[in-house]
């Protein structure tokens, strides 16, 4: 007859076991409430520059001015079809407004890269629906599953309704633009 495992372990090593099956599953559930999640520091101000449609400048009270790439979105480029018409539509919707800048890192040209929202909106979100950006899927992984859905959501009805840059069908992506040049 075959005997069970506990019956040759000791209760030292019983709780011992027990201990590393309860660090092990505190560890993997930690680790999937945080997907998608990283520290976020928030800053409050003014949006003092637009410099296209995914770079803005925001002005804290008092502080130096931040350099913020929007986050999770790729606006075409200033030199690319569709960039002066995105530039400007994130023009109307920030310049001179009061913003929160959601961050998580900086990027390779140490820009902050953010969630932007005014008055509770993330403007990042809105330039997705208003087809004025890609979804830039490539750092999905920085977004919680939530904004996932919720910004793939936002590009396929922007592309399915022909909004913003969807108009023309032969919209090129800016990565693919970029790598033109």
């Amino acid at each position: 007859m075959a005997r069970s495992i506990t019956e040759y372990q000791t209760p030292q090593t019983l709780k011992r076991t027990a201990k590393w099956v309860a660090l092990i599953l505190c560890s993997i559930s930690a680790i999937a409430c945080v997907k998608g999640t990283a520290p976020v520091d928030a800053y409050s101000g003014t949006v003092t520059k637009v410099h296209d449609g995914d770079s803005i400048h925001l002005t804290p009270p008092g502080k130096k001015r931040l350099v913020i790439r929007l986050a999770a979105i790729d606006a075409p480029e200033i030199d690319q079809l569709h960039g002066i018409t995105s530039r400007d539509h994130l023009r109307k919707t920030l310049l001179n407004k009061q913003a929160v800048a959601r961050c998580h890192k900086r990027d390779q040209y140490q820009r902050h890269v953010c969630r932007v929202f005014i008055e509770n909106r993330d403007t990042n979100l809105l330039m997705l629906e208003s087809g004025h950006a890609w979804y830039y899927e490539r750092f999905k992984d920085e977004q919680s599953f939530t904004d996932q859905r919720a910004y793939k959501k936002a590009s396929e009805s922007a592309k399915k309704y022909r909004r913003g840059l969807w108009r023309n069908p032969a919209a090129i992506p800016p990565w693919a633009f970029r790598k033109q040049k």
